[in-house]
């Protein structure tokens, strides 16, 4: 049975550091990344929705072939912010995709289809 934890973004007294570095585990192996508590609180949100944890989320994201930011800490920020875009229903985001147990940016051509690779 997993071991439920609180989250770690709560272990921060809210007069304490505004980025917070927790680690995470990859396919390629343990790394850091440094998040804002709202961030980490943001993370939280949506592995929850998506019953999945901090670390498939990380992974997903680490090996989408969709994102094309420089480290891992700004693909794990632009995920996070583009899931609640596109959930929002507010601006020209492109979806993204959860549902195969794929987390992945969906990169729509200029008639607004899913482009597809391959």
């Amino acid at each position: 049975m997993p071991v439920t934890r609180r989250p770690a973004h709560l272990d921060v007294p809210p007069s304490g550091p505004s980025l917070v570095t927790r680690n995470l585990r990859l396919e390629r192996g343990r790394t850091s990344i440094r998040l804002e508590r709202v961030e980490w609180a943001a993370l939280d949100a949506i592995c929850t929705s998506e019953g999945i944890d901090r670390h498939a989320f990380a992974t997903r994201v680490d090996r989408d072939p969709m994102r094309h930011e420089k480290t891992l800490t700004s693909r794990v920020r632009s995920a996070i912010l583009t899931y609640f875009i596109s959930r929002s229903g507010i601006g020209a985001t492109p979806p993204v995709a959860l549902g195969d147990g794929g987390f992945r940016a969906v990169r729509l051509d200029g008639s607004g289809q899913e482009e597809t690779h391959g």
